[in-house]
């Protein structure tokens, strides 16, 4: 989930922001749920949708409640908004949630109106509250409350087992991992723009670092790894980090010298093969199996990754047969390539992925490669005699005109 506080800067107008959130003639089409919290007006079992009358009340309390503080020259309104990825909790639920939200923010016994919509991709909720407090009368203004907000949204996903969206944590260290990638794995997404086996297996390491601490001998250590769908195996020297299928593998020690051949046979003693039970070991809520991703995480490219899962595994209902570089579909970069003649989503993707990938000189040669195939499939031009048009280029070491053969050289 995503909490974002509002900046307001059209001044103090918390009547006209409730009635914007509460939307009571769109009821069952934008508005969900309705209640109130901290005012006198009514308690929260009362639905302030059915009865406008009352949330005229708790409006002309709040406004009264702001007006008797005559010192603050800040806003008096602070409006958050909590959206939910996939998820729909309950109404209980999502009144916890705000229960929570305003405790960390300081406004646990501060007015609010709080409404949940339904009118966009992602199910969200609005808090509209009352800086002032309706007894000291302060003006109470969370002081970096993008911390206290980060922390809460992890809080509550993992309290409610809800999706779990990037914060500056995980931007951090996912920076950090991308720099702990080997040469090798660092290639393989640049050319393919897909997570490598290496990235996702390096995500576990707190949980696989855990593991080898508690485990007494070889049989807990595979039990903690098949957990995470991952299963160590012997190779020559050495010790692999396969997925539950052997397809993909990497080195042990990829994730650390404690990992590596020596140092695991000093602690346990001699390599012993994992002795598969009946069962395998129920994997945790969170663990998933090894399988193909996209690098850049954006719902706008959500179809279009299914349609290239399909033609990867050879669906002859999906395949394209009238590809313009007549290639297969070998990865999602060259899927992305092809579709983006035809389909205005592929571009926003690409975007999307170079917004991790950050090569502005990758993005250059790619934004040629559609400019020449759009050309080409808009005009009917042969390849041969695009050798006398050229591209201009205004600034940087590009300054000057770059001709377009160059441009479909890289294309081919």
């Amino acid at each position: 989930m995503i909490a974002k506080c509002v900046n307001r800067t059209s001044g103090d107008h918390f009547g006209r922001l409730v009635r914007y959130i509460a939307a009571a003639s769109d009821k069952g089409e934008k508005l969900d749920a309705l209640w109130l919290a901290g005012c006198d007006a009514g308690d929260s079992d009362q639905d302030p949708a059915a009865d406008p009358d009352l949330l005229d009340m708790a409006i002309r309390e709040i406004e009264a409640t702001q007006a008797l503080n005559t010192r603050a020259k800040s806003n008096k309104t602070y409006h958050l908004i909590l959206s939910f990825r996939n998820d729909r909790p309950d109404l209980a639920a999502l009144k916890d949630i705000e229960t929570q939200f305003a405790a960390a923010l300081g406004f646990a016994d501060h007015q609010r109106v709080v409404a949940t919509h339904q009118n966009t991709d992602n199910f969200h909720m609005h808090v509209a509250f009352n800086k002032v407090h309706p007894v000291t009368l302060n003006c109470v203004t969370p002081f970096q409350d993008f911390k206290a907000l980060e922390a809460t949204c992890r809080a509550v996903e993992k309290q409610y087992g809800l999706s779990v969206d990037n914060g500056r944590e995980d931007i951090v260290a996912n920076r950090i991992l991308d720099k702990a990638l080997s040469p090798s794995a660092r290639d393989f997404e640049a050319h393919r723009w897909e997570q490598s086996f290496e990235r996702q297996v390096k995500a576990l390491s707190s949980q696989l670092d855990t593991h080898l601490e508690t485990a007494n001998n070889w049989q807990d250590l595979h039990e903690g790894f098949a957990e995470q769908y991952l299963r160590l195996r012997l190779r020559g020297n050495g010790l692999l980090i396969t997925g539950w299928s052997n397809r993909h593998r990497i080195k042990a020690s990829t994730l650390g010298r404690q990992f590596s051949k020596p140092a695991l046979e000093k602690h346990f003693g001699p390599f012993e093969a994992y002795k598969r039970k009946r069962q395998r070991p129920k994997p945790t809520q969170a663990a998933k199996p090894f399988a193909p991703r996209p690098l850049a995480r954006d719902k706008r490219q959500n179809q279009l990754w299914a349609r290239y899962l399909d033609q990867a595994a050879g669906s002859a209902a999906t395949r394209r047969k009238d590809s313009l570089t007549r290639r297969a579909f070998s990865s999602w970069k060259a899927f992305l390539q092809a579709e983006a003649i035809n389909d205005p989503l592929a571009p926003s993707s690409v975007f999307a992925s170079f917004t991790s990938l950050w090569r502005f000189g990758a993005l250059l040669v790619f934004v040629s490669q559609i400019s020449v195939c759009i050309l080409c499939a808009s005009h009917g031009f042969a390849l041969s005699r695009l050798s006398s048009l050229s591209l201009p280029f205004k600034s940087g070491a590009l300054a000057g005109a770059i001709p377009v053969r160059k441009l479909v050289n890289w294309a081919i």
